[in-house]
């Protein structure tokens, strides 16, 4: 049997915000959905300015003066801009233009804001700023490496989770995932769904969309998913099918694979479709497994496979994590915020959510450098990553924490 390495739950609640400002609750917690500053009234606001379009030139300056406001003008535009000493000014003046003939339209002047995501503050895999306990930089220096490659040219990957599927239908999700190229084994249908919300919230790590005020960030901003279904809707599946599923996405283009399950034996069908996608020069990413055992399980034990273990907020090892001979390194898994199955966040944990911290970036890596080679990606991420535990390489840390800043910089 093959299993999902990832578990969720309904997690307690944490209030965070500025002492003295009033918080409005999410209706639904367990949405995370964050805390809301409660709108100041009308009556207690600051200035606020309207944005008038006439039909037909301009309104006299004494409509303006008779209603308390300073005007500019947006000439290329045919605009003017009405600035008011408070916001009930404003919107009485709002209401009173609305009623005359000679006004196309009036609008509140709104803040613009660089664009960023609701749930970004969640991700403390991304960055970690010591939120809830955590220890300030235990993360994978994503901030870093985005500021790198600022201004550099990203090419397009396809990246394979072969998992419960994808929900493809997600907002965050639009334009990221070839459904075109996906399949589902469990039913043998070429639409792909999940019914489990695994595969969805390991995607979601990978390459949700990024800067559209909606849900998480991804990590490749220029990755495509490719859903390949494997796994039932009680995340259980067949070695068989695992390995067809591998074979499914070296045949449409991938160029990492992530793999987030297990099994209780190894598999010589799955041992081989590795190896061919390695011959190939397809990279493949395996979870280390969620058992707390000093062995790492397969398919992340075999040969040609880049194993991850998981770490907390505080850059520890994850009691859960599976470590031992063969662990390459070791990614964020504790409570990271993606979709579920039925289009929600949720925080999992499992090494099933740091693999794909290791897949994104090993994508990220050949975005950057497509002639990068499976085997030179990989020794770029076990180079850059960040030592932890006894000094150099060993069995609960492997070659250390995915440190993405460091790995960019060394891609020439």
């Amino acid at each position: 049997m093959i299993f999902p390495l990832s578990w969720s739950d309904t997690q307690y609640v944490v209030f965070e915000g500025k002492p003295g400002t009033r918080y409005q609750i999410p209706f639904i917690l367990r949405k995370l959905q964050p805390l809301l500053p409660m709108k100041p009234s009308a009556k207690t606001s600051k200035k606020a300015s309207l944005l008038v379009k006439m039909k037909h030139g301009s309104l006299k300056q004494s409509v303006s003066t008779s209603l308390n406001a300073s005007r500019s003008s947006l000439s290329a535009l045919s605009l003017e801009e009405w600035t008011f000493k408070t916001k009930a000014a404003a919107t009485q003046a709002k209401r009173y233009l609305e009623r005359s003939a000679a006004v196309d339209y009036v609008e509140y002047t709104q803040t613009v804001r660089t664009a960023k995501d609701m749930y970004r503050p969640y991700q403390w895999s991304l960055q970690n700023t010591g939120q809830r306990k955590g220890k300030v930089g235990a993360d994978i220096q994503y901030a870093g490496a985005m500021k790198r490659l600022s201004g550099k040219t990203l090419h397009p990957t396809l990246v394979a989770v072969v998992d419960t599927g994808i929900n493809s239908t997600y907002a965050d999700f639009a334009g990221r995932v070839r459904t075109d190229l996906g399949y589902d084994f469990v039913r043998g249908k070429t639409s792909v769904t999940d019914p489990d919300g695994h595969g969805s919230h390991v995607a979601g790590i990978i390459a949700a969309n990024a800067d559209n005020l909606y849900g998480i960030q991804g990590i490749n901003p220029s990755a495509s998913l490719i859903p390949i279904r494997v796994l039932d809707a009680h995340g259980q599946g067949s070695t068989s099918d695992v390995a067809r599923g591998i074979l499914h996405a070296v045949k449409k283009g991938a160029r990492v694979i992530n793999l987030s399950l297990e099994m209780d034996e190894k598999s010589r069908a799955i041992e081989d479709a590795i190896a061919y996608a390695y011959q190939k020069k397809v990279l493949v990413v395996a979870a280390s497994g969620n058992d707390g055992a000093t062995t790492i399980s397969y398919p992340a034990r075999y040969a040609h496979v880049l194993s991850v273990g998981a770490t907390d907020r505080k850059d520890v090892r994850a009691p859960f994590s599976n470590r031992g001979k063969g662990l390459d390194l070791v990614a964020p898994g504790v409570e990271i915020p993606s979709y579920i199955g039925d289009g929600e966040l949720a925080y999992s944990s499992g090494t099933s959510m740091a693999a794909p911290h290791v897949a994104a970036v090993a994508s990220l890596l050949m975005s950057l450098k497509p002639s990068l080679s499976p085997s030179a990606t990989e020794k770029l991420l076990k180079s850059s990553a960040r030592d932890l535990g006894t000094k150099g390489c060993d069995t609960s840390y492997g070659y250390g924490r995915l440190d993405a800043n460091r790995a960019v910089s060394l891609v020439k």
